[in-house]
């Protein structure tokens, strides 16, 4: 059964277009990097005294098939948030595509208005972080293992309850 969210403000900035090819930047793995977001927001969750997210495994598979349509993307996804990892009725996302550190990225985030509201907001509870390395020789597709990767595409997709 396919429920339908209210969505917080969905993240939807402007991608910048990449080149067809970029240089390479030393970047952990994804799945240390979707963990560096994850950690990095829960610490700005505390530092605002808001609760912690847990992570979803269900809301992580979601983000990296949304961080893959990030590759190439001229603006961020519009398509609904998934609403198959529990019974919540309120969802938000962030999406970045970039050569910035995990920390970056959140720092960037909570400086952008549209994006800042999803990092704090006291509904959420969970949240699922995919992320997926950029090919530096085509900034078009996923880096395969060994290649040089120009940044990563991310989204953190959030959920929680209605007041």
């Amino acid at each position: 059964m396919l429920r339908r969210l209210v969505l917080a403000s969905l993240a939807a900035l402007t991608l910048a277009a990449c080149a067809p090819s970029s240089e390479a930047v030393d970047l952990p793995d994804a799945a240390a990097f979707e963990r560096q977001i994850l950690e990095q927001v829960n610490v700005l969750r505390f530092d605002q005294n808001v609760d912690r997210l847990e992570a979803s495994e269900c809301l992580a598979n979601h983000a990296r098939e949304r961080a893959t349509g990030l590759l190439g993307a001229v603006e961020a996804p519009t398509e609904d948030l998934p609403a198959d990892c529990g019974d919540y009725d309120y969802a938000g996302e962030n999406v970045s595509r970039s050569d910035q550190t995990a920390t970056e990225v959140v720092d960037t985030w909570a400086a952008e208005a549209t994006q800042a509201p999803n990092l704090v907001d006291e509904q959420f509870e969970i949240a699922g972080v995919g992320c997926v390395p950029v090919a530096a020789a085509d900034n078009t597709r996923v880096a395969e293992d060994g290649e040089g990767v120009a940044g990563m595409a991310c989204s953190i997709i959030f959920q929680g309850y209605t007041a």
